[in-house]
């Protein structure tokens, strides 16, 4: 039971790992435009969402296919690895009732992706969005409660702890844009700070995974 709790945090580092590798793929096969520059041949790193990359059609309203499979196995990849790496976490942490906590949102946070790789947005645009906000809240949730756990944790060094508070405060303002930011649908500048804000959460949460990850399995190994 110890190596297969070892097995699913080492599952969470490499969910992390093969989502920005997939990504960057999907990215790479993408010829499907711009909310406002449909024309466009190539993926816009500054007005493409990741999920344009799960669009079931491209904004010309071509067949998005091989993009659509990289983005929607490497987040469906993320988004289980995240559901395992939480069932694994109680069992490194004496704070059981916060641990718990953590890791029901984190559970929720990796349904969530699961939701948003299998519903694309052009397909069904409330469906999808209501993944990604459930994610991006249950995973702020997480992220303060498992700091939290961390800082009450002995043997589990504090600044992996400090790296989620950082996290969460760029996550709440992340958060706060997606809510009550410019739209992106109404303007090009609307798109691009809704776009660069999602660029630097998402990017920020896959360092931030990693790190705690390392953290979780250095503890975990000490523990076990």
């Amino acid at each position: 039971m110890k190596k297969v709790k070892i097995a699913f945090l080492v599952l969470g580092l490499i969910g992390a790992i093969q989502f920005l590798v997939g990504t960057t793929a999907a990215m790479y096969v993408y010829d499907g435009g711009t909310l406002h520059q449909p024309q466009l041949r190539e993926y816009s790193f500054t007005r493409n969402y990741f999920s344009d990359l799960g669009r079931s059609k491209t904004f010309r309203g071509q067949p998005n296919t091989p993009a659509q499979q990289i983005f929607t196995f490497s987040l469906i990849f993320s988004g289980v690895s995240t559901l395992f790496y939480f069932l694994a976490l109680p069992g490194l942490f004496r704070s059981k009732i916060i641990i718990l906590a953590t890791s029901l949102f984190g559970i929720l946070a990796g349904i969530s992706y699961i939701g948003i790789a299998l519903i694309p947005w052009n397909l069904n645009y409330w469906g999808h969005v209501n993944c990604v906000r459930t994610g991006f809240v249950a995973f702020l949730i997480m992220s303060i409660l498992y700091a939290i756990a961390i800082f009450r944790e002995e043997g589990f060094p504090n600044k992996y702890g400090k790296a989620l508070i950082i996290f969460s405060l760029i996550l709440g303002i992340q958060i706060l844009i997606m809510f009550y930011g410019p739209r992106a649908y109404r303007s090009d500048e609307g798109l691009f700070i809704q776009v660069i804000a999602q660029k630097v959460v998402v990017y920020a949460e896959i360092f931030v995974i990693l790190y705690t990850s390392i953290g979780a399995l250095r503890h975990g190994l000490r523990k076990y």
